[in-house]
């Protein structure tokens, strides 16, 4: 898609009817004139480090080739300094840019994106790899001078999107059986599949290793733990306590353990409210933390953010091996998944503990990470108990 270099919004006011006039007639996506824009900005939990605006387009005419309503995406300002730590505006930038044209599964369909370039994001991996190398006690003041740095940046980002209001969201407050997760695990592993072992991921400079940053998320882990327990104690209290404590030993060498196994392209943030059915089939949504590590991360996100139950998800993940070698992947045994989705539970309990960094609104962000922490925790006495 080619550069624009018009004004980047850094607001949904400064989303207009001309500004939008511009970039969708740029991209060929608009012969008539946006007269009015009305915005909605999404729901509380719709979006922790973006804001996510459904915009209905007033045009002087109709017109076949523009649609009536656009989704933008722009980061929410009140948690830009976690975003640009994370590299999320960046990522899902550049993964529409890349990839999104040629995934095996649905995605929204990009209209525009635009966003401010920066030399220093071109050479993170570089710089985190030499990060990892400080030691631990150094580890908190350099995180501290990474949160300055990050907090300072005020780079634009803006993706104008497909609106996909008419497809069925999967509610990850209510979550969802063993049976509807089976059914979304075979898209994933599509998804994975498709990706699966590829050279050209490691040749993308804002596709990031899953464990480059595992000292730096070691050490949020250790600086929020009082702040976790307060916002979580009852679930703490019930099991979660015992496998903080184990993480500040092991979490580190867990992250880097899990690189040894096979390597595709992760959502990595792979819960059901990035996740709609539309004409039969998945919807994947929302590609701001998107890295390329051991497929089994995936899938403990997954299933720790909205399976219910108490039993194992053995036969879910017995259901995605299936559905791997259907799609071409045979070198990478059930038994070895079980043990890496093992690994994986615990590497996303120690990169949820830093949660009290994000600012969750006051309804339904909240609900949602507390049914989320409350199913992580049965997912590990299920499927990754403590020795």
């Amino acid at each position: 898609m080619p550069r624009s270099p018009l004004f980047i919004p850094e607001t949904p006011g400064q989303l207009t009817a001309e500004w939008l006039t511009k970039v969708l007639t740029e991209q060929g996506c608009l012969s008539a004139e946006v007269q009015t824009c009305e915005q909605t900005v999404l729901g509380d939990g719709e979006g922790f480090v973006g804001d996510i605006i459904k915009v209905d387009l007033g045009l002087s005419r109709s017109d076949e080739k523009c649609p009536a309503t656009v989704v933008a995406k722009m980061p929410k300002l009140v948690n830009r300094a976690m975003g640009e730590l994370l590299g999320a505006y960046e990522r899902e930038n550049m993964f529409y840019m890349t990839y999104a044209d040629t995934l095996p599964v649905a995605t929204p369909k990009l209209y525009y994106g635009e966003f401010d370039r920066d030399a220093a994001s071109e050479k993170q991996e570089e710089i985190l790899r030499q990060a990892e190398k400080i030691p631990r006690f150094l580890q908190g003041l350099t995180n501290k001078l990474a949160w300055w740095i990050a907090a300072s940046k005020k780079r634009r980002y803006i993706l104008l999107m497909e609106d996909i209001s008419t497809a069925e969201p999967i509610d990850q407050l209510a979550g969802v059986s063993m049976g509807t997760m089976q059914t979304i695990v075979e898209s994933v592993a599509k998804l994975h599949a498709h990706f699966w072992q590829r050279e050209d991921l490691a040749d993308q400079f804002w596709l990031l290793p899953l464990d480059i940053d595992a000292k730096m998320r070691s050490e949020l882990m250790h600086r929020s733990q009082e702040g976790f327990r307060t916002m979580f104690p009852d679930s703490v209290a019930a099991g979660l306590e015992d496998y903080l404590v184990d993480l500040a030993d092991t979490g580190v060498n867990l992250c880097h353990g899990l690189s040894a196994g096979p390597t595709t392209l992760l959502h990595c943030d792979l819960r059901l409210d990035n996740l709609f059915f539309r004409d039969g089939e998945v919807l994947f949504i929302d590609w701001q933390l998107v890295r390329h590590g051991n497929p089994a991360y995936d899938l403990a996100y997954l299933f720790s953010s909205g399976l219910n139950g108490e039993a194992s998800a053995e036969p879910i993940l017995a259901r995605y091996h299936e559905a791997l070698v259907s799609n071409g992947i045979t070198t990478w045994s059930l038994e070895d998944l079980l043990v890496d989705y093992s690994k994986a539970l615990r590497v996303v309990l120690m990169n949820l503990s830093s949660v009290d960094q994000v600012d969750l609104g006051d309804g339904r962000g909240v609900k949602l990470l507390e049914a989320w922490i409350e199913r992580l925790r049965l997912r590990l006495v299920a499927d990754s108990p403590l020795n």
